[in-house]
């Protein structure tokens, strides 16, 4: 070395080359070169200075190592879960290639020593890296991985089975160490055991009704179950009319859910529920989740068995359980004796049996009907007879026919009378069967153990007595009416025709409204009051043959109504007839007014031709009852002979009589159809006398008839005569009076037939008894009037106008007298009222039979009204009214009638005064009557 070398100065020594990349291994096949470069000061320049060393390289060699994360061990394992029977685990590891090359890993799981079961394994890569598998993520069993890159990846169990399982991850690349510490643990319990029941309470329910729906699901495992979803759908059965109640669902746990569509649920109940459900999210081991709501039957549901199912799901396992509902209505029918419909039937219990009945003698067997069922019924009851036969009557509760079909809710009960009359003797067997319109029937038998062909003997009989005007009582005999005061004896006879005794006899005589109870016989009791009295006699046993007799005495009240018939019926009842037996019926008439008859002759003496007026007058007094069919029997001497066509009744024309003729005398015979109560008829008719005529011409009336009603007989009038004496010396001329009743407008007293008005229907009276009506034209005639003095009269009730005074009358208006000699006239002119008078209005108004004549007049500023009432026969409550214009007054007379009418004619003239129009005076009447 120079010796002139100074020492160096700082010298630093830098290492060139590639340095390793921080933290990751050096890639493979990386060169490595490495060189030293020295600075220094140079002792000769004193400048600093480098010196380089040798170049050295070096080639980096590939490494290959895995990561498996988490760890785990047995002890610590990188998950812990616990999963039941069956089910699956998957565990979510991250494989990193920790080596510095791209290499291939080998993927694989690993039961670890000490599991107690071996589930299968499989490697799934976990693609969108959510840790849970899904699908379409592949299964791997290799990755080819960058040197730092990572994949995710998901350690999938098989289903498992009860107990512990180790579980490993395992991955490595050939040349490499593996990655096994990965370990997982997986615990698999006892099973849980799902069952489901399933009830309707009530099973079997009629429409309109609820059932409860319970739905039990039990866990019946050793282990405790996943969540729990219990659902019931409801669509089905709304459908056959079983639907969901409102409100009704109720759970023992967990939440309750509903739907309207069975895909959709909410907790709030919607309008319409198709399904119910309950989510709990576990049930542990021997726990019961139970979900209960109503449903309700519609109509519609009616002879429907609905199923339901309900089902239980708890991870995969579903458990169904199913029960079914029976909507029908349960209709049933029992009828049996009164009271007991429910008997059973057939049985004793069932049977109603009588001892004793009679041919054609009612027997009645109550009964009760009743609805057992659930529902209305309609129904029916036929009867047959096993055994004999009988006309059967069936009755309701009220006593009328039974109407069927009839109708019972359930529950309801009702009577029913069965009444059977036999007809053949023997015993008699009937069966009563009810029949329900829904195919339910029940039945009950009635039985007669003997019935026999005749029926116990009831005869009844009377006598009544009056008193004769010496006070002594008298017989009345059978046929003949009863007054009031009589007495009647009634006498019961009573046999008993069979071989055995009657049981509990009662007689039962009720008296006739208008009797009045006296007396009666054999302690007979008297009960109720005058017009509602009965009497009575407890027999007791009647021995077989055995007769005996009875009386009851009465006397005839002074209610008693003239026509009526006293009918009397007694009544036998025992143990062995409950309907009572009727006697035989007597009637007794009742007649307490008189009928009398009077009779006249128009002269006291006659010569030969003469005509006699006869006037007989007939008066019935009854106040309650016309006489019917009246007979009238005239008795004349010979030297009278009936003139046709004269007989009169009440004035109008009645047809000629009956005429026998006999050896000295000779009688006429009319019938009067109706004599009313209170009413008096007259009957005229005309003799002539003939040369066989002497002495004294005495003529005799009778009047007999019957009460309305027909019940009273032979009510007879008194006897009554006329007399008149035959006088040679009055044989005279007969002569004939004509005339004309008018109104006499001008007042000169003639009829002027230009002028003047006649009247029709007026009534004119010839002293002696005779009468006649002026026709259409006012004329009138008396023929074969004696020569002689005579008086007429115009009867004023028979026209409106006042007749003119004249000197013949004497000053009474509307009688003349005048001598009359052949053919005389005689005119009766009347006076205009209030001056001159037209006619505004005849009306004829005809009802039947009936006939209402009304004429209106003017005058003098007012108004006459002349009414006619013809009737062929007697008007009870008769109501007539003949209304006035609206705003009249009435002045004078009467325009009403009330009360009775006799046959024949009635009058009726009123005057009004009224300023309204002529035209509008008339109105038209009105009549009624019963």
């Amino acid at each position: 070395m120079n010796r002139h070398l100074r020492a160096l100065r700082p010298l630093f020594l830098t290492l060139l080359g590639l340095a390793a990349q921080a933290g990751a291994l050096t890639p493979a096949g990386t060169v490595i070169t490495n060189q030293v470069q020295a600075e220094f000061i140079s002792p000769v320049t004193d400048q600093p200075e480098q010196v380089l060393s040798n170049v050295v390289q070096t080639t980096v060699a590939p490494v290959c190592a895995a990561s498996v994360t988490p760890d785990g061990s047995a002890e610590q394992p990188a998950y812990s879960v616990t999963r039941l029977p069956g089910e699956t685990a998957v565990f979510p590891y991250v494989l990193t290639n920790a080596g510095n090359d791209r290499f291939a890993f080998a993927l694989s799981g690993r039961v670890e020593a000490g599991s107690a079961t071996a589930p299968s394994l499989r490697v799934v890569q976990d693609v969108n890296a959510n840790g849970q598998l899904d699908s379409g993520e592949p299964d791997v069993s290799t990755v080819l991985l960058d040197a730092d890159a990572s994949v995710r990846l998901l350690l999938v169990t098989g289903a498992l089975t009860q107990g512990t399982a180790l579980v490993n991850l395992v991955s490595g690349c050939a040349g490499g160490a593996s990655d096994t510490n990965n370990v997982s643990r997986v615990v698999v319990g006892p099973p849980p055991a799902l069952g489901v029941t399933k009830s309707f309470s009530p099973a079997q329910l009629r429409p309109g009704a609820e059932t409860t729906v319970t739905v039990a699901t039990t866990n019946s495992g050793a282990g405790e179950s996943r969540a729990v979803t219990v659902t019931d759908l409801l669509a089905d059965q709304a459908a056959l009319g079983l639907t969901f109640v409102s409100g009704s669902a109720a759970a023992s746990g967990g939440t309750v859910e509903f739907t309207t569509d069975g895909s959709t649920w909410a907790a709030t109940e919607p309008a319409a529920v198709r399904g119910v459900r309950v989510r709990k999210d576990s049930l542990s081991a021997a726990e019961t989740l139970t979900l209960t709501f109503r449903m309700r039957a519609a109509a519609s549901a009616e002879g429907q068995v609905i199923p339901n199912v309900a089902t239980a799901q708890t991870g995969t396992q579903s458990v169904s359980g199913q029960a079914s509902v029976d909507v029908r209505y349960l209709p049933a029918v029992a009828i049996g004796p009164v009271g007991t419909p429910e008997a059973p039937e057939g049985s004793d219990a069932d049977r109603q049996s009588r001892t004793f009945g009679a041919v054609g003698q009612a027997v009645c067997f109550d009964h009760t009907a009743k609805n057992t069922g659930d529902v209305a019924d309609a129904y029916h009851i036929e009867v047959t007879f096993p055994q004999g036969g009988a006309q059967v009557t069936l009755l309701g509760a009220d006593g009328q026919p039974l109407a069927q079909p009839f109708t019972l809710a359930p529950g309801q009960t009702t009577v029913v009378r069965a009444c059977f009359t036999p007809q053949q003797a023997g015993s008699l067997s009937a069966v009563l069967t009810i029949l329900g319109a829904r195919g339910t029937s029940n039945a009950t038998a009635d039985v007669l153990q003997n019935v026999q062909a005749t029926l116990p003997e009831l005869r009844k009989t009377y006598r009544a007595t009056t008193r004769n005007d010496a006070g002594q009582a008298v017989n009345v005999p059978q046929d003949q009416p009863v007054r009031v005061g009589d007495t009647l004896t009634y006498t019961l006879s009573v046999r008993n025709p069979y071989t055995w005794a009657l049981t509990d006899v009662v007689l039962t005589d009720p008296l006739p409204a208008h009797l009045n109870f006296a007396s009666a016989s054999d302690g007979g009791q008297k009960t109720g009051t005058p017009g509602a009295e009965q009497v009575r006699w407890t027999l007791g046993t009647l021995a077989p043959g055995q007769a005996l007799e009875r009386t009851v005495t009465a006397t005839v009240s002074d209610r008693a109504v003239d026509g009526e018939a006293l009918k009397n019926v007694f009544t036998l009842s025992s143990t062995e007839f409950t309907t009572p037996l009727p006697s035989n019926e007597v009637s007794t008439p009742v007649w307490k007014a008189k009928l009398v008859v009077t009779k006249a002759v128009s002269a006291q003496e006659v010569t030969y031709g003469d005509r006699l007026l006869y006037t007989l007058t007939i008066a019935n007094q009854s106040s309650t009852t016309a006489i019917i069919n009246a007979v009238v029997v005239d008795t004349a001497p010979k030297g009278l002979e009936y003139v046709p066509g004269t007989a009169t009744l009440n004035g109008d024309a009645l047809a000629d009589p009956n005429i026998v003729s006999g050896t000295s005398t000779w009688t006429s015979t009319w019938t009067i159809p109706e004599i009313p109560a209170g009413a008096t008829v007259t009957l005229t008719y005309v003799s002539r006398v003939t040369p066989e005529a002497s002495g004294a011409l005495v003529n005799t009336v009778s009047v007999s008839g019957t009460g309305a009603g027909g019940v009273a007989k032979a009510i007879a009038s008194n006897r009554a005569q006329a007399t008149t004496r035959l006088n040679l010396l009055r044989f005279a001329p007969q002569a004939d009076i004509v005339g004309v009743v008018f109104v006499d407008r001008n007042r000169n007293g003639l009829y002027d037939v230009a002028t003047d008005t006649p009247v029709g229907r007026a009534r004119i009276l010839l002293a002696g008894g005779r009468e006649v009506l002026t026709d259409e034209r006012g004329r009138y005639s008396f023929g074969n009037v004696p020569v002689g003095t005579h008086a007429l009269r115009l009867d004023p009730s028979t026209t409106p106008y006042q007749a003119l005074l004249t000197p013949q009358a004497g000053g009474l208006s509307g009688t003349k007298t005048v001598f009359v000699t052949g053919l005389t006239s005689v005119d009766f002119p009347l006076a205009p009222l209030g001056g001159d008078i037209s006619v505004l209005r005849r009306t004829t108004l005809t009802i039947g039979d009936v006939r209402v004549e009304k004429s209106v007049f003017a005058a003098g500023g007012g108004y006459t009204v002349q009414i006619r009432i013809v009737t062929p026969r007697a008007l009870h409550e008769v109501a007539f009214i003949d209304p006035l214009p609206a705003g009249a007054t009435l002045k004078e007379g009467r325009n009403t009638l009330t009360g009775s009418l006799n046959a024949g004619e009635i009058f009726l003239t009123y005057h009004f005064d009224w300023t309204g129009e002529p035209r509008a005076a008339t109105t038209d009447p009105v009549l009624t009557w019963r």
